[in-house]
């Protein structure tokens, strides 16, 4: 308003009051100054002079009101009044306000009544926006009708705003609407309940906020989680299906909750909601009673019903097909988390578990073994020398393992509810889709984490998309299509994104130090402050800590760093990941097999100290984000924006800073204007006329299309303020569009109006004439009828008339032939009277002559009979004589036979006698014949020779002309550029800088660089077009570098929004990779190193400060940061350098030795120190054209300020500016830039090299996922980079189906090849190691039939690749095969025997077959095995492996060496593990449908069934399949050989425990008898012959008071030596090679004798076992008569024999004369000691001869001893002073003999004086008895101090020890010789040979012990210095140690009555028995 003016008294204006617009009232009005007073209650004056528009606005009657209900209508537009509106309509309940289409909502905190109700639904159903007030409602409606305007594109929907802004109340309604829309598409009607994909999607949401949503300080239904929902339509608009992405749980939410929050809501629901049974089957008691739920102090909350929520998720738990057992199972898992939460810890030599209860309800519900649980949660095992070693976990270690297993365990849970419902809701297949993303609301609290960086991480994303759909690409296309538009400002967050995840940026950081395993996050944070303290969006802290801060959108926020490292690594320990594998709860087995399964299989191998290669949280968060950014940008979007009205999440409170603070980060603002000011609606001119047609009369003609659009719009808005012709397309405000579609609406209304009344008349008249027709054919039909009715009746009665004619008639004829049939009836009689007559007589006459003829026959008959028996014998004789004439003939014939066969054998024997003949002149010729071919090839050698020299001279000139040649071409070519250059420069005469002619030099000599070598490239495409099931040949250039791609580089004026300043870059176009700079990159290698010194003080020369490196050819310079311009400190020259070394002073350090200094620097990294080391020492030793190449690489992504790949670029054009004439415009899927060239040339050459075609043809129809430069190994793949290697840069594109690669991303390139993907794919990544050495980064996916090695020089691509592989793996359906089809049938069937026999009757596998096998029985991963078990065993891939083991059973059979084929299957199974449900499913083949059951074959299939048994236990559904065969087999052949088979392979299967060896022979040959196998064991003095089993453990051996055990070792012998009663505990030991190791108490006994059967092979040495004393509990009151005093006695002997016994000579000689009178008795005169070291320690006597012959120095002839010199101490020292008296030396000098010699000799004397001195000794117990000697040498023994403890021999070097340890050496520069003595109550140090300890510790004040690297012991003492030993013995140091607190620890906690009520409550087949040793 103008200065002076003021609004009347009352009048409501718009005041400018505390940095904001506030409404406010005019209070009164003075002569020189007015007073208003706002609505919050302030009182403002201002003199009249200062009025002015800028402080003072009236405010409008909308404004007022309320009533605007789109915000782009205000007529005040600015905070002021969005505000207000906003306000006013919220306090009228209207929570809902447009800004054109996007939905403001602000939450009300309360219900509001009928706001959602279904007559609300069918109100906005089918309505445009505006027709209805504001609505949730109707953005889905709008949405929803998108899919079909859009030709079927994708929609999505995208909710944000802060936390409690009630973003997941408004994605409910939002499924709700379209859930209503879909059933009422498909007919379903109003109100149906049934359980179709609508209500499983609805019913989803209750289970996912109970078990993701919790209370938090803002919010009381808070998401802690992400999620996209996708709505999959079908063209009627039905849901088919959909699916839920969640993004980052916040795990920690689960162990720790800030003040007054709540854990997930589930717990608490659990806890109301149970029924008592449930409460006591879980053990659940109150919420208060539980740690993870009591410690923020907030229970319970008002607004929350957590037993209606407990019933809303079980019921929607039901009716999304979840199971009871399936719910039970996720209530034992919450309720063992709540159990875990409650363990806790004491400090006794490390971490012990003190609440035994929560341990066993833990271990309970996890069904896992309680002392198991208990180990992996106190313990770290390591895979030290071949054994695993267990180290005890500190207080606040083992805390965090317990932490870690509840976080694992509900993140497991929480993912497999999600894949739960994902296949509740999938869909076959869809029209188009609607997504509705939910993602965590924007977060600062008072203490910011990891969890909240990542959340405001994804928000400044979502942020990114909506300022690109919302600002940038809107004001883009103005600019581009000539609309008068006025720019307006927006903020951009482009570079706060660019801080977090550009190159070298925070996430790229986190992830390098999450890498190394010296990482912190102290060393992250002063990475952070190092490296971007000088970026605007980067706070660092005034005071120094260990906090960043960021400039995000919505404010500053600081994060604090503590835990960053560890929950991006997100580590769960290997111990725990493998006692959940053995739980015996298939839920629990399922949710870690596969991480178990991985982590068992490192630890056998050796790996498992090394961190597992697996992405990090924020690489997988950040490719999530990415893939969801991917996805949203081929969709259109919808944006709903949620405001938070207060912070109190109080209902009808209005917090007007709080609004105003969100509206203005969000940009309302900006929102409002562009929406107001700007077109959102845009259509093609064809599309346009297309569409509202019907509005006007168009003609035909397309030439005057943009005047038909002129005119369709001047109908509507003649003022042409709501719209704007461009130059091809049309832009509409959205009222403008509304009235459009209203009007098109109505006018296909009226139209369709006139059509129905032509289309019904033409109806009518069709109905009319068929009706005609109708009654036509009625009256023909009546008319018909009629007249035959009549006809009818005339007809009867003219044949009722016939009829009684007729019978009159018939009555006459039937009386006259009456009368004819009686007259002919009398005379038929009379002739068959007379008939009969006549019969009678012949009769008679023929039996007279019947009786004639049969005598006359008779006589006849006797006749015949006679003549032929004489006839017969006539015959007889002359056949007699017939054959004595054939007997002559054939007799005559043989000898006529024999005669001819000997002359034939005659004439062939004359026959061979002449080839013989033959055959020797043969061989002579052919002798000949080979001397002449021997001289023709000796002269063709010869000739070919110099043939061969005469080519080469050929060859040579040849190769020279062809050089003269090229270089003729060269020269050509080089003068062509000379000329093109003078052109250019011409061209360029009005610049003059050098730096762009220096930009065309490169330009122009790339240009041809890239025609040669793509000549030459181009020879081997067609090489690479292979498919998967093709094997590429490799072409035969060898060449590292890939394919040349466009390269171009200069400056350019940048900025990536209007509000961003514009910034000069170097920007460089390399390997389609578009990088800008600071400053020019004209250089080698760039980057930053710390350098030492460099200062004129002393101080200064001594610290190291971060430079700037740049190596320029061969000058190496350094300057204060990366600036253009920066000034240079100093420089060195490279070629004039003595050396270059990479061992600096520091880690990752190298140092350049010149003349004058040398130069000490320190890169970041290991790979930066590598890289650096490797460019400065081949510029060192590199010519001027090697130099030149160097040169070429001179872009370095890593130093870039930012990157941008070319192919991710969606359109780069020319943008029409006046004021920058060479601007150009790059737009990506999130971001535009805005560049600026200083030419025109320059800027069409970037729009050339940068716009290159990338339709999506190459994802075949499909979205891809990730596409990407890749160079592909070619040719035959080796997995590696050497100088044969063939690496070509291609155009990789990842769709949901394969990985298909391109010669380039042009949209018409040719396609090169396909890798389908399926369940069975694996990509694997290389070790860091490669890059090291080839400077790539490699990771490779294998295919079915072929494998893709891929290399990349950015680790971040890499993570990327890999993941978004893994994740398309993880997503197909798994391939299931016939034989996994069987096995689900027979578990399904398994009740029903009838369906049993006809599955095994019609399946072809359960048949036995005797053809090989062609593919494996089960699915089993692609590609090859381990790399090592390639090398050392020949194995392939799985596949092959599978087939072979087949082969090997059908050969079984037949084979010789039954046992070599059997060990061969099973170490192949034991190196390749998932091998082994295969071989069983064989197994199960093979032994079905024989015809034999107790055939050999069969047989001996099923020895080596029992030999897989015995050894390896299948998974948990093989097994069942195998128990089932088993059971079976036993019944349907009993008393079988094949049955005992079956039993005793489910003995063995039951027993069965995992082996670390291969069984042995002998354990083979036992299995296959079905017998036990025999192994003696040791103990002093004698041995014992026992049985064991394959299943036997080193404990069951031990423990004899285990009374069910059968079989054990030693059992029987501690029985036999009358063990009853021990005061210490015994153990097995493995004894050989002077070695003895303790057993574990769970080793398998045949693992032991395996290892010591391959030891022998290799070694060639015998081991054994052996059985002693472990742990001396109570040495010093064991009975003299027992049998345990005995092996006391021998183990203090042993220990004093080998020199670990501290005491004086005296003392050990009297201990050999006891140990002398023990054995042999009393001395005789023939008792000489003939070996001294089975009595006395021989070490001790060779250390005291050498040492003392050290410290004696020869005496020469004129020395005299001094008068004070001692008597000699010894023998030895006299003996020694004689030999080097007067003249010894000059004689000692002169002996043939050497030193060598002269100290055996020496110790021959020093041992025979011993022995003397033994002898004597021994003489003086004359008397003595055994056992009076015995107490002797233990009453000796145990006078030392020390007795009882275990010596160990270590290692000390000065600095790893305690002080008070050092003082007491002599040497302190030197390694100390120690031992460690590990006793019941302590451990302590002693010097080697000394009685008293130097220290001691109790094992209450030890922190923690254990290996951290092999041979090095480190031990942690409370308030000391850790502690470093040098020793072999770790591994037995660490079990006795662990033995001792075992038993303390039992001692001191009592676990009998835990332990007995966790026995009761799981069978005790399954308990493992895990104690190491056991007390008696």
């Amino acid at each position: 308003m103008p200065p002076g003016s003021v609004p009347c008294v009352g009048c409501r204006v718009q005041l400018w009051h505390q940095g904001q617009w506030q409404p406010a009232s005019v209070d009164t009005e003075q002569d020189d100054h007015v007073t208003y007073t706002t609505d919050a209650g302030q009182s403002v004056t201002y003199p009249l002079s200062a009025l002015n528009h800028d402080l003072v606005q009236p405010m409008q009657d909308d404004n007022m009101a309320g009533s605007v209900e789109d915000m782009a209508n205000l007529s005040d537009l600015n905070e002021g009044s969005i505000l207000e509106n906003i306000r006013l309509r919220y306090v009228g309940n209207r929570i809902y306000t447009y800004i054109g289409h996007i939905l403001c909502a602000v939450n009300p905190y309360k219900p509001i009544e009928d706001l959602y109700s279904r007559g609300c639904i069918q109100a906005y159903k089918k309505k445009h926006i505006g027709d209805l007030p504001p609505h949730i409602f109707a953005i889905a409606n709008e949405c929803y009708y998108a899919m079909w305007k859009a030709g079927g594109e994708n929609q999505c929907i995208l909710i944000s705003g802060e936390s409690g802004a009630g973003k997941t109340e408004s994605t409910k309604f939002i499924l709700q609407f379209l859930s209503e829309m879909s059933q009422v598409s498909v007919g379903s009607g109003e109100g149906s309940t049934d359980t179709s994909v609508e209500q499983a999607i609805l019913q989803s949401s209750p289970i996912m906020e109970a078990f993701g949503n919790a209370k938090t300080v803002y919010n009381n239904n808070s998401s802690r989680f992400g999620k996209f929902i996708q709505l999959q339509f079908n063209e009627k608009g039905s849901i088919t299906g959909g699916r839920i992405q969640d993004y980052l749980l916040e795990k920690n939410r689960v162990v720790g909750q800030n003040p007054d929050e709540r854990n997930y809501h589930i717990f608490y629901s659990l806890i109301a909601g149970s029924t008592p049974d449930i409460k006591e089957v879980l053990c659940l008691t109150e919420a208060s009673e539980f740690h993870y739920l009591n410690q923020s102090g907030c229970i319970n909350d008002s607004t929350i019903n957590d037993q209606e929520d407990f019933s809303k998720v079980l019921h929607a738990m039901r009716v999304m097909n979840f199971s009871e057992k399936d719910i039970l199972d996720v209530w034992c898992l919450l309720a063992s988390i709540l159990h875990v939460g409650n363990i806790k810890f004491v400090t006794t030599a490390g971490a012990q578990v003190a609440d035994k209860q929560a341990l066993s309800n833990a271990a309970s519900l996890l069904r896992v073994d309680m002392l198991g649980l208990a180990e992996a949660l106190t313990q770290r095992s390591i895979f030290l020398r071949g054994e695993l070693i267990s180290t005890p976990l500190e207080v606040n270690e083992a805390a965090d393992s317990r932490d870690s297993l509840a976080m694992n365990l509900y993140k497991a849970c929480f993912r497999w509810i999600i894949t739960k419902i994902n296949s509740r809701i999938y869909g076959n297949g869809h029209y188009s889709s609607i997504g509705v993303l939910d993602i965590f609301g924007f977060e600062n609290f008072q203490t910011n984490r990891f969890e909240q960086f990542n959340i405001n991480y994804a928000n400044e994303k979502l942020q990114e998309y909506f300022n690109k759909h919302i600002f940038s690409l809107e004001q883009l296309e103005y600019n581009r299509e000539g609309i008068v538009w006025t720019d307006i400002d927006w903020v951009d967050n482009g570079e706060c994104l660019d801080l977090v995840e550009r190159k070298l940026g925070i996430l790229d950081l986190l992830d390098e130090e999450s890498r190394f395993p010296k990482g912190t996050d102290n060393t992250f944070v002063d990475k952070l402050h190092g490296g971007h303290k000088e970026n605007a969006f980067f706070l660092k802290p005034k005071v120094a800590s260990r906090m960043f801060g960021i400039k995000h959108y919505a404010g500053e926020v600081y994060y604090d760093t503590q835990g960053f490292l560890d929950k991006n690594r997100d580590t769960f320990r290997d111990d725990i990941l493998n006692i959940l594998q053995e739980s015996r709860s298939d839920f629990i087995y399922e949710l870690f097999d596969t991480d178990a399964y991985a982590n068992r299989t490192s630890l056998k191998s050796g790996t498992a100290t090394r961190q597992r290669k697996k992405p990090t949280v924020s690489s997988q968060f950040k490719e999530s984000l990415r893939s969801l950014m991917t996805t949203l940008s081929a969709a259109n979007p919808f944006f709903v924006r949620c405001i938070k009205p207060n912070s109190q999440k109080l209902p009808d409170t209005f917090d007007p800073e709080l609004v105003l603070s969100q509206l203005r980060y969000s940009g309302m603002l900006e929102t409002v204007r562009i929406r107001r000011a700007g077109y959102p609606v845009r259509r093609t001119f064809d599309d346009f006329c297309y569409r509202y047609r019907v509005l006007v009369r168009l003609s035909s003609s397309d030439e005057d299309i943009k005047s038909h659009c002129s005119g369709v719009l001047q109908l509507v808005d003649d003022t042409g303020k709501e719209w704007q012709l461009g130059k091809t397309k049309v832009f509409l405000r959205e009222r403008l569009e509304c009235e459009l579609e209203k009007r098109r609406e109505a006018e296909l209304h009226r139209v369709a109006t006139i059509i129905q009344a032509g289309f019904k008349g033409h109806q009518a008249r069709r109905q009319f004439h068929r009706a005609k027709q109708s009654i036509v054919v009625i009256q023909k039909n009546y008319k018909a009828h009629f007249w035959r009715k009549a006809f009818v009746q005339v007809r009867q009665a003219t044949v009722t008339l016939q009829k009684f004619e007729r019978s009159r008639r018939a009555r006459h004829l039937l009386q006259r032939l009456r009368e004819e049939k009686r007259q002919e009836e009398e005379r038929q009689h009379q002739l068959r009277e007379e008939e009969r007559r006549q019969r009678e007589e012949e009769e008679k006459v023929k039996e007279e002559e019947e009786r004639r003829l049969l005598e006359q026959k008779t006589i006849e008959e006797k006749a015949k009979f006679e003549e032929k028996r004489q006839e017969e014998k006539r015959l007889e004789e002359e056949r007699k004589k017939e054959m004595e004439k054939q007997e002559e003939i054939r007799q005559q014939e043989q000898k006529v036979k024999e005669k001819q066969e000997l002359r034939k054998l005659l004439e062939d024997w004359a026959k061979a006698k002449q080839e013989l003949a033959m055959l020797r002149a043969q061989q002579a010729e052919e002798a000949r014949l080979a001397e002449e071919a021997k001289q023709r090839a000796l002269e063709e050698e010869k000739r070919f020779e110099e043939f061969a020299k005469k080519k080469a001279k050929e060859d040579a000139k040849r190769m020279e002309q062809e050089a003269m040649s090229r270089l003729r071409a060269e020269a050509e070519q080089e003068r062509r550029r000379q000329e093109a250059q003078r052109k250019w420069n011409r061209t360029l005469s009005t610049k003059k800088g050098e730096e762009k002619r220096e930009s065309v030099d490169s330009m122009l000599s790339e240009s041809d660089g890239t025609q040669e070598r793509s000549s030459l490239d181009e020879s081997g495409d067609e090489l690479d077009m292979d498919l998967d099931d093709e094997s590429p040949s490799s072409p035969k250039r060898h060449s590292l570098l890939p394919e040349v791609t466009p390269y171009f580089h200069a400056y350019l004026m940048m900025k990536g929004g209007v509000m961003n300043t514009w910034k000069r870059r170097w920007c460089v176009l390399k390997d389609d990779t578009l990088m800008w700079y600071r400053g020019k990159q004209a250089s080698i290698k760039s980057g930053w190193l710390a350098k030492k010194g460099g200062g004129t003080g002393t101080l200064s020369r001594r610290s190291w400060k971060t430079r700037w490196f740049v190596l320029r050819g061969t000058t190496l310079s350094y300057h204060e940061n990366d600036e253009e311009g920066a000034k240079q400190l100093g420089s060195i020259d490279v070629k004039s350098c003595k050396e270059i070394l990479d061992n600096g002073l520091k880690e990752n350090a190298l140092s350049i030795v010149t003349e004058a200094r040398t130069y000490h620097l320190v890169a970041e990294t290991p790979e930066e120190a590598s890289q650096w080391y490797n460019v400065l020492t081949s510029v060192y030793s590199a010519t001027d054209e090697e130099l030149r190449e160097m040169q070429d690489e001179q872009a370095n992504p890593k130093n870039a300020a930012g990157t941008l790949d070319v192919a991710l670029i969606d359109s780069v054009y020319a943008s029409d500016n006046e004021s920058k004439p060479h601007q150009f415009v790059i737009i990506t899927a999130n971001r535009v830039f805005t560049c600026c060239s200083d030419t025109a040339e320059e800027m069409h050459h970037w729009i050339s090299c940068l716009q290159r075609s990338k339709g999506d043809v190459h994802s075949g129809g499909q979205d891809f996922i990730t596409r990407g430069w890749l160079s592909k190994e070619t040719g035959k793949p080796t997995g590696t980079v050497n100088k044969s290697t063939t690496l070509k840069k291609r155009w990789f594109v990842l769709t949901a189906h394969s990985l298909d690669y391109y010669k380039s991303s042009d949209t018409n390139s040719q396609k090169l090849g396909t890798l389908i993907l399926d369940s069975l794919c694996r990509v694997v990544q290389a070790d860091a190691e490669m890059y090291e050495q080839t400077g790539y980064y490699m990771f490779t996916i294998h295919g079915r039939r072929r494998s893709f090695h891929l290399f990349t020089k950015l680790h971040t691509e890499v993570q990327q690749w890999v993941q978004s592989l893994q994740e398309v793996i993880d997503s197909k359906v798994p391939i299931v095969t016939p034989t996994q089809q069987l096995i689900t049938d027979l578990r399904d069937a398994s009740m029903n025997s009838e369906a049993v026999d006809q599955i095994y009757q019609r399946n072809p596998i359960l048949r036995h077959t005797p053809h090989p096998l062609k593919t494996p029985l089960l699915p089993l991963p692609y590609g090859d095995v381990n790399a090592n078990l390639q090398k050392e065993k020949g194995y392939t891939n799985l596949q092959e492996e599978a087939v072979k083991i087949f082969n090997s059973l059908l050969q079984i059979e037949t084979a010789a060496d039954q046992i070599s084929i059997v060990q061969n299957i099973l170490e192949t199974c034991h190196d390749l593990k998932y091998l082994k449900d295969e071989v069983y499913c064989q197994l199960i083949k093979q032994t079905m449908g024989v015809a034999d059951v107790d055939s050999i074959g069969n047989l001996r299939v099923w020895q080596i069934m029992a030999c897989m048994c015995c050894a390896f236990q299948p998974t948990r559904n093989v097994i069942r399949y195998l128990k089932f065969h088993l059971k079976r087999c036993k019944e349907k052949f009993p008393s079988t050989e094949m049955a005992k088979f079956a039993a005793f392979c489910g003995d063995s299967l039951r027993r069965c425990k995992g082996r670390e060896y291969v069984p042995s022979r002998d354990e083979v040959i036992a299995i296959l008898g079905r017998r036990d196998m025999y192994t003696t064991v040791h103990c002093y003095g004698s041995s014992c012959r026992i049985s064991i089993n394959s299943s036997t453990t080193a404990s069951e051996v031990v423990k004899h008071l285990i009374q069910e055990m059968k079989l054990k070792v030693v059992q029987r012998l501690v029985r036999g030596m009358n063990l009853e009663e021990t005061h210490n505990t015994f153990a097995l030991f493995e004894r050989g090679a002077g070695q003895d190791k303790a057993i574990d108490g769970k080793a398998i006994v045949a693992d032991i004798l395996a290892k010591f059967e391959k030891l022998k092979e290799e070694e060639e040495t015998d081991w054994k076992l052996f059985f002693r004393l472990f742990c001396f509990m109570d040495p010093r009151n064991v009975p003299t008569n027992s049998l345990e005093y005995d092996f006391m006695f021998e183990q203090a002997h042993e220990d004093v024999i080998h020199n670990r016994f501290p005491s004086s000579e005296e003392t050990l000689q009297y201990l050999a004369a006891y140990r002398l009178q023990y054995k042999e008795g009393d001395f005789s005169k023939s008792g000489w000691i003939n070996d001294l070291g089975q009595v006395y320690p021989m070490e001790r006597l060779r250390r005291r001869v050498k040492s003392t012959k050290e410290n004696i120095a020869p005496v020469s002839d004129k020395t005299e001893r001094p008068a004070t010199t001692k008597r000699k101490s010894n023998f030895l020292e006299g003996t020694l002073r004689r030999s080097f008296g007067k003249g010894g030396h000059k004689k000692a000098r002169q002996q043939v003999l050497g030193e060598d010699a002269q100290l055996i000799h020496l110790l021959k004397e020093e041992e025979s004086s011993t022995t003397s001195a033994v002898i004597a000794k021994w003489k003086m117990l004359k008397g003595l008895t055994k056992e009076e000697a015995q107490q002797r040498y233990m009453r000796a023994v145990m006078d030392w101090s020390g007795y009882g403890a275990t010596l160990f021999d270590v290692e000390c070097i000065p600095g790893k020890i305690p002080r008070d340890v050092l003082s007491a050496c002599k040497d302190r520069q030197h390694p100390v010789d120690l031992w460690l003595a590990v006793s019941v109550d302590e451990i302590a140090l002693y010097k080697r040979g000394e009685e008293r300890p130097l220290a001691s510790y109790a094992y209450d004040s030890i922190l923690s012990f254990g290996a951290p690297v092999p041979n090095t012991y480190k031990i942690v003492v409370e308030d000391k210095e850790p502690m470093m030993f040098e020793t072999s013995q770790v591994v037995e140091i660490a079990k006795l140690m662990k033995a001792y607190i075992n038993s303390l620890v039992k001692k001191r906690y009592s676990w009998r009555t835990s332990y007995h009520s966790y026995r009761k409550s799981v069978d005790s087949d399954d308990i493992l028995l895990s104690p190491t040793v056991t007390q008696s």
